[in-house]
C-alpha cells in the first residue's frame, strides 16, 4: 500500500512540475498574501467580445470534466484568439472544495490556474481521500505552498468569507443552483458545456 501511494505522490509530483514549468520559483505565493476572494480570476484579453463567466466547485465531477476534456479545446479555439475572456468563480459545494477554492487562492497570482488544472485533473485522488486537508496540503507542497502557508490562508476569514460571498452572490444575482453553470450574454447555462455546446452560444455573440 505504502509504494502505491508513494507512487501516486510521485506522480503528483511529476504532474505538478510539468504544469509550472516556465514560473520562477518566487511566484508560488502571492505578494503581501493570498489572492483576495473578490479579485476575479481569468484567461483571456480583457477586451475579448465575449465574457463567460464560470461558477465551480473544486469536488463537482463534472466541473472536472469540463476542464479536462472540454476546456483545452475552448481555450484553443476562442480563449488564445482574443474571442472569450473566462471569468472563473467558486461556488464551494462542501468543505473539501471551499478548502481546495482556498489553496487555489493562496498559491499566488501567476500559479492560480496551473493549480485549479491540477486539483481537477486529480480530483478522484484528494477528493476521496480518507482527510481530504491533508491531501490538499501534500498537493500545495508539491507546487511550493507550504503547510504553514496553507493553514495561515485556511484561517484567514475575511479570504474564507469572501469566498463565501461569491457562492452567494451567485445564486443571488445569477440563479446557480448547480456546477458547473456558466453566464453568456446575461443568460445562464447549467451543466458542463464541451466543444459544440459552446460555439453554440458563444458564436452568434461574435458575429
Amino acid at each position: 500500500m505504502k509504494s502505491v501511494k508513494n507512487g501516486v505522490f510521485a506522480a503528483l509530483a511529476a504532474a505538478f512540475l510539468t504544469v509550472l514549468v516556465g514560473l520562477t520559483p518566487g511566484s508560488a505565493l502571492a505578494e503581501g498574501g493570498p489572492l483576495p476572494a473578490d479579485q476575479d480570476m481569468a484567461m483571456g484579453d480583457p477586451k475579448a467580445p465575449v465574457t463567460v463567466i464560470e461558477y465551480a466547485s473544486m469536488t463537482c465531477p463534472h466541473c472536472a470534466k469540463f476542464h479536462n476534456a472540454y476546456l483545452p479545446e475552448i481555450k484553443k479555439k476562442y480563449i488564445d484568439t482574443g474571442k472569450v475572456r473566462l471569468v472563473f468563480r467558486e461556488f464551494p459545494l462542501d468543505r473539501a472544495a471551499y478548502q481546495a477554492s482556498i489553496l487555489a487562492r493562496c498559491s499566488g497570482a501567476d500559479r492560480f490556474f496551473p493549480y485549479i488544472k491540477i486539483l481537477f485533473t486529480q480530483q478522484s485522488n484528494w477528493a476521496r481521500a480518507k482527510d481530504q486537508k491533508t491531501a490538499l496540503a501534500k498537493l500545495g507542497q508539491m507546487g511550493g505552498v507550504s503547510i504553514s502557508t496553507f493553514d495561515g490562508c485556511l484561517a484567514d476569514k475575511k479570504l474564507g468569507d469572501g469566498i463565501l460571498k461569491t457562492r452567494k452572490d451567485g445564486t443571488d444575482n445569477h440563479k446557480i443552483e448547480s456546477t458547473p453553470s456558466f453566464i453568456i450574454d446575461g443568460k445562464t447555462y447549467a451543466g458542463s458545456l464541451d466543444l459544440a455546446a459552446f460555439s453554440k452560444v458563444v458564436d452568434p455573440l461574435l458575429k
